[in-house]
């Protein structure tokens, strides 16, 4: 049974659900809303409070992921409306905008790409009433917070298209490669390192955009940046992520990260791949082991080998 509920004005795109202290709290592209809940009740039927507001015009990647910790705050994702911060789009040879050796300059970073924390129960709050709490972020959907470390975590999405706009940088194969998904536990103040650099999880290194002169070995300041967790493949898209507290699994699986994918679009002339829920094994805040599918064949295709 589907059955609609709520009405709100502007775009409808539903990026995050979460049950947090009596409450549902989604979002769209725009805004984060709250419903409370009555006991008993599947479907609410109370007030609708606007607790995050932001401000047209859509752009791409416009995300809105939400999590809470344990003192108060919802952590809002911000992603920001470019591939790799070009002066021109995803326009080939397009320079970066920016200062890679300071991370400053770039202006999708003043106000996008990252983490803003607000109060989790004030209404009408808007960006300026949060607090910045990470950067560096192009495009984040999967954010949540795992009560036994007491850490946010978040799982990026890399850029795209290395071979279409730089062909005499980067054949094909190294195009479907890079970068890496970067999974992170976002201390406040982190910087993922975007549009600058990228994470080539084969050489465990960050590396320079070429949009700021980088030509797939240089590293530039990158190495002096944070880096993942873990490390997916490239361009299997996060979409959400889950620190498991239940009983219903096997007891290995608790404390343990849950991130689904909805699968690659940026893979040619290799299979796109992607589609599955992984586990990340975790003990004491960190992985504990190599991360591992939980479920495919959604689609009725093997996500990994595209076929039937």
């Amino acid at each position: 049974i589907i059955t609609p509920f709520g009405k709100y004005d502007g775009h409808t795109y539903g990026t995050a659900m979460r049950v947090h202290d009596g409450y549902l709290y989604f979002s769209s592209e725009l805004m984060v809303y709250r419903m409370k809940l009555k006991r008993g009740q599947l479907v609410p039927d109370s007030r609708m409070d606007t607790i995050v507001i932001d401000n047209p015009p859509y752009h791409e990647h416009q995300t809105k992921p939400i999590a809470f910790d344990n003192k108060g705050h919802i952590f809002v994702g911000w992603g920001a409306g470019s591939n790799a911060g070009q002066e021109k789009n995803r326009l080939p040879g397009s320079p970066g905008i920016g200062d890679p050796a300071t991370g400053k300059g770039n202006p999708w970073l003043v106000d996008h790409g990252g983490i803003w924390m607000f109060d989790a129960n004030k209404t009408s709050q808007n960006q300026s009433d949060g607090i910045k709490y990470a950067t560096g972020l192009r495009r984040l959907v999967a954010l949540d917070w795992d009560p036994k470390s007491k850490s946010l975590y978040t799982v990026s999405h890399g850029r795209d298209d290395l071979r279409m706009l730089w062909p005499d940088l980067y054949s094909p194969w190294q195009s479907a490669l890079q970068p890496a998904e970067e999974f992170f536990k976002v201390n406040e103040g982190l910087d993922g390192g975007w549009p600058y650099y990228y994470y080539d999880e084969l050489k465990d290194k960050k590396l320079l955009n070429p949009e700021f002169g980088g030509d797939g070995t240089k590293e530039g300041a990158g190495a002096k940046l944070i880096k993942p967790i873990v490390a997916f493949p490239a361009h299997f898209a996060p979409n959400d992520l889950l620190f498991y507290k239940g009983k219903q699994f096997p007891a290995r699986y608790k404390n343990g990260a849950f991130v689904a994918f909805h699968g690659s679009t940026d893979r040619a002339p290799y299979p796109q791949a992607g589609y599955f829920i992984a586990f990340v094994p975790f003990k004491d805040g960190k992985p504990s082991g190599p991360w591992e599918v939980f479920a495919d064949g959604f689609a009725g295709v093997d996500p990994i080998l595209n076929v039937s």
